[in-house]
């Protein structure tokens, strides 16, 4: 998926003289805000290393890992399996704290570019900090039946919150560039697509407390967002398409005379 989210920033890239994005989920600082708790914010996942399954198996091998997928049916019962490579079986019991959601029913968003995850680390004494080594957001297109991902790939991060349960958390990562636009050719239409997604932290670095995800809308660019880069327009997301058009359609050229 990676590859192909790149092909489309390269694409743009060729039709407009801009160097390409890299395309990535970017970790950046988000604002410290209370009455954030479960139940008060559209959360994705919510984990817990202390045994606790998903109806397989419980997960005690010391790594925390839990995701949401939508399928069809109630976006507020998905399964919890996962993709990208993450073993998931911490979800908490039941599905408190696991959701998946149409866009159209997230606050304050116009555009699959606003997405972005914001990660609550609820650990305490001693140094209430886990160290997350993958995390990732998928979109389902509900008319196409087409599935997408957008992932952290950076180097594993320690990360901390004084708040706890009932705060925000710090830990913000939003689309970047190329993402944004990606997202925003895969969900143009918000109430056809659900978000989902996945969380992973390294062996030993947690405990028996739950670490949420929760989605929210999030403006990009300025000093608030990662690279300087705004939501695509949508001007922007048409080049992205038909840049993609036109690097198949000389493919298609290149092969036909080589026969």
């Amino acid at each position: 998926m990676k590859s192909a989210i790149l092909k489309l920033a390269v694409s743009a890239a060729c039709l407009t003289g801009a160097a390409p994005a890299f395309a990535d989920l970017v970790y950046t600082n988000g604002t410290q805000t209370t009455g954030t708790g479960l139940g008060a914010v559209s959360t994705v996942v919510t984990v817990q290393d202390n045994g606790q399954g998903n109806g397989n198996p419980p997960n005690v091998n010391g790594i925390q890992s839990g995701c949401v997928t939508f399928t069809s049916g109630n976006p507020g019962t998905p399964a919890q399996t996962c993709d990208q490579g993450l073993q998931g079986g911490d979800n908490t019991a039941g599905n408190a704290g696991n959701n998946t959601y149409f866009l159209s029913d997230i606050a304050g968003l116009t555009s699959a570019g606003q997405l972005g995850f914001t990660v609550n680390i609820s650990e305490g004494a001693p140094g209430n900090t886990a160290t997350l080594t993958d995390l990732y957001l998928s979109l389902f297109n509900t008319a196409t039946s087409t599935r997408t991902f957008y992932s952290y790939t950076g180097p594993d991060l320690v990360l901390g919150d004084s708040g706890g349960i009932g705060q925000s958390g710090l830990n913000l990562f939003l689309l970047d560039d190329a993402q944004a636009a990606a997202a925003m050719l895969a969900c143009p239409v918000l109430s056809q697509c659900v978000v989902g997604g996945g969380i992973q932290f390294a062996l030993g670095t947690t405990q028996a407390a739950p670490e949420t995800v929760y989605v929210g809308a999030f403006e990009r660019g300025g000093t608030g967002g990662p690279g300087g880069g705004e939501v695509p327009e949508p001007g922007s997301v048409a080049l992205l398409g038909a840049g993609a058009l036109a690097i198949g359609a000389l493919r298609r050229r290149s092969k036909a005379k080589g026969r």
